[in-house]
């Protein structure tokens, strides 16, 4: 699996159909899921055995809007909680503000939609992610401490969290007047513009309170994860950074497509780092659950700029080796939602694609007959039919927020071989029911 982000690897031709040894060998290798409902149980040895073997399971998925991806998500947890043992599931989530549904999930204490809320991102904020909070719950209820399912957060955008994370370390007051002042300014939910005037400000605050609260820190009998926030706000201290780097360069496009290549590889990073904080601090499997752009296993880039970065999937396989285990998610035609960038105002609005584009992933798996189905990419590469098919830069339909309803400017080439473990197919979609 390559970890080089000048990939020279040729793309596929624009075939419009498969030859009928393709279709043959994806059929060959595409375990029947049938549904994503998450309350159908897996039937034994259904998956890929190297699912079950691995340290960390990455859960993808080809859009932020789509309901059947978080269904067979939620479906897939589930199996590997009470099949292989998994103790910990991480969303693509700013890790500090993760601590309130991981109350819920392992105490009950709390409430669950507002924790989501607390997370900042719409895209977790619909009743198939609160499902599959409230089943976490439920499992949780009545066992031991040490076997329930933690709820972790691997992200780094923001600092808010951080900070009250912090001020709650010093609530008795003997943090010095001045450190205060500057974790306060640090503070940050998401709700400024990166160019608000005090950005700078605040990384002047974080370079100045950073080293003074890590040796008070160290110098106490504080909990291991008040030096983790810390680290968080280092991270977010970075990546905010690099933005406003990006934001001076706007007008120079070469310059913007370098500061955002740097800008993948500083979040990214920093949410393997932060993987790999959570891993090393369980004895069992983790389940993560990000975008494809995450967590594959080559790289991140940015559609209609030639910005491109090892993805967290690139740390995480080169840490991890055959003990990470990526899978993407793919849909054939139907619905999904995303923040409007059409011009029309709508915000957060609904998108149906009638078909797949021709050429593309979506549209093999669909000429091949398959239904709701995970392809064991690992096996396919053994497999002669497939050896150069998915060796070839594959184009698939993929897109994370926002959307302006020309599907042909979504379109994202990937080696599947190097790039995923498995792929989840899904025929026919729906929009995730916002909360």
């Amino acid at each position: 699996m390559t970890n080089d982000t000048n990939d020279t690897t040729p793309t596929a031709s624009n075939e419009t159909a498969t030859t009928p040894a393709i279709r043959a060998a994806l059929r060959a290798h595409a375990h029947e899921l049938d549904t994503s409902d998450p309350e159908t149980d897996l039937a034994p040895n259904v998956l890929p055995e190297g699912i079950h073997d691995a340290a960390v399971v990455a859960l993808g998925e080809g859009t932020h809007g789509t309901r059947e991806f978080f269904r067979l998500k939620h479906r897939l947890l589930r199996h590997l909680v009470t099949e292989t043992g998994v103790r910990t599931f991480a969303m693509e989530a700013n890790a500090p503000e993760a601590r309130a549904l991981d109350e819920y999930v392992v105490h009950g204490r709390g409430d669950p939609e507002a924790g989501l809320e607390g997370l900042y991102f719409w895209t977790w904020q619909t009743e198939a992610v609160l499902a599959l909070i409230e089943w976490l719950r439920a499992f949780n209820e009545g066992r031991s401490l040490d076997d329930r399912v933690r709820f972790r957060g691997f992200d780094a955008q923001y600092t808010q969290g951080a900070v009250d994370a912090l001020l709650e370390q010093f609530e008795d007051g003997t943090l010095p007047a001045d450190l205060a002042d500057d974790l306060e300014l640090i503070g940050d939910d998401g709700s400024r513009p990166v160019d608000d005037g005090r950005v700078e400000e605040r990384i002047d605050a974080a370079a100045r309170a950073v080293p003074r609260v890590r040796e008070i820190l160290e110098n106490s009998d504080a909990d291991e994860r008040a030096c983790y926030w810390l680290r968080v706000i280092e991270q977010v201290t970075e990546y905010k950074r690099r933005l406003v780097d990006w934001h001076a360069a706007e007008d120079d496009s070469q310059k913007a497509a370098a500061a955002m290549e740097t800008i993948l590889q500083v979040r990214d990073r920093a949410m393997a780092e932060n993987v790999e904080w959570i891993e090393g601090r369980t004895d069992a499997p983790v389940v993560l659950w990000a975008h494809d752009a995450h967590i594959n296993r080559d790289r991140h880039s940015v559609r209609d700029t030639e910005a491109a970065a090892p993805s967290m999937g690139s740390h995480l396989a080169e840490r991890y080796g055959d003990e990470y285990y990526a899978v993407g998610f793919a849909f054939a035609r139907g619905s999904f939602q995303a923040i409007d960038r059409t011009g029309e105002g709508r915000g957060l609005a609904s998108f149906t694609l009638e078909a797949p584009l021709p050429g593309t992933l979506e549209s093999a798996m669909d000429d091949a007959g398959i239904g709701t189905t995970m392809l064991d990419i690992r096996a396919g590469t053994e497999d002669s039919r497939l050896a150069d098919w998915f060796g070839a830069r594959r184009e698939r339909f993929s897109l994370g927020a926002t959307y302006d309803d020309d599907p042909e400017a979504y379109l994202t080439a990937y080696p599947l071989g190097k790039t995923f473990d498995a792929l989840c197919f899904v025929p026919r979609t729906t929009r995730a029911r916002p909360l």
